[in-house]
């Protein structure tokens, strides 16, 4: 799932203001919308993909 090309940014305000994201996993959201991939993400947090994947988002 590619959150910037399949969603629009009124859905994304909705998915922040309802899922209750820790500061961690807004964050990651943010960043999935914005484009970056998982490597990307897991490779600026210090953390892995498989973690990455179990706390964020495909």
């Amino acid at each position: 799932m590619n959150l910037k090309s399949d969603l629009i940014e009124p859905e994304c305000d909705r998915f922040r203001r309802k899922c209750n994201f820790t500061k961690d996993e807004r964050a990651i959201f943010d960043l999935r919308v914005k484009g970056r991939s998982i490597i990307e993400i897991s490779c600026t947090a210090g953390a892995g993909t498989k973690r990455m994947r179990g706390r964020a988002f495909p």
